[in-house]
């Protein structure tokens, strides 16, 4: 099974101004979230708004199971407010912020957000009326085995991949890239529901994508519970296959080993 980047870390929600939503750590019922958002998302760009401005708040909405009321955020600025905010597209500059704790019995998290203007009423950051769906990926879904082998006639590469996926899981997605080839197209195909493991798992694989002899893969995958779609992407640090081989750090020379023990 491949370990997942950032398992066990702090889940943090990134909302960059360039309208992407990255998720970072382990997103989990139980767990304490940082949600980090950029004004620059919902604020109309010919009005003046304050970076943290306490009189002219942005609230952050969500909902963990459906049917419940929502809980609101008021997002705040821990610098307080600042004229010249340093605003950076990836997220690491200056951001509102707010926390709040994801029950245990929760199914989602499910968020939109909200601006009311003082100078053109009421605007939403709600992905075009869907809301942000977030899943519970180290949970819901794990990686087996993901790697690349020469096909039967060795002229071609095939890309193997195996997952397992809670019950409720109706269909997975993989979308891939070849990283040693510039020109390779982005792919995307579904993966079969082959049966069970030793947990009761459902096993999805995806057994005949033709790919380049060798080649170096990049991807992620998307999976539905119900009609909503989540995303797993290795805390956007991706998955390769064929994984990479372990390093191996060579034990240091004798004269050296008996120096620091010496030294010591």
């Amino acid at each position: 099974m491949l370990h997942a980047s950032l398992a066990g870390h702090p889940p943090r929600i990134t909302f960059t101004n360039d309208f992407h939503e990255l998720v970072r750590g382990d997103l989990a019922p139980g767990r304490t979230v940082t949600l980090r958002y950029d004004p620059l998302r919902i604020v109309p760009k010919n009005e003046n708004y304050t970076f943290g401005d306490p009189d002219q708040p942005i609230m952050a909405h969500v909902i963990f199971r459906p049917g419940e009321p929502a809980t609101t955020l008021i997002l705040l600025s821990p610098s307080g407010m600042l004229e010249s905010p340093d605003i950076d597209t990836t997220g690491a500059g200056d951001m509102l912020r707010a926390e709040f704790v994801i029950p245990e019995n929760a199914a989602e998290v499910m968020m939109w957000f909200t601006y009311a203007s003082p100078v053109s009423g009421m605007h939403r950051d709600d992905d075009e009326a869907r809301n942000f769906h977030f899943g519970f990926v180290s949970r819901q879904i794990k990686v087996l085995s993901a790697t690349v082998v020469d096909s039967p006639n060795g002229d071609a590469g095939i890309f193997a991949l195996s997952v397992v996926t809670v019950a409720a899981v109706g269909r997975v997605i993989v979308r891939f890239v070849g990283v040693n080839d510039p020109a390779a197209p982005k792919t995307e195909l579904d993966l079969r529901r082959t049966g069970r493991n030793e947990n009761d798992w459902p096993e999805w694989e995806l057994t005949d994508a033709a790919v380049p002899r060798g080649a170096i893969l990049r991807f992620k995958m998307y999976y539905w519970i119900g009609s909503i779609r989540y995303k797993d992407d290795n805390n956007g640090l991706y998955y390769l296959a064929p994984q990479p081989a372990p390093e191996h750090v060579p034990a240091p020379p004798m004269d050296l080993a008996r120096a620091a023990r010496a030294w010591n």
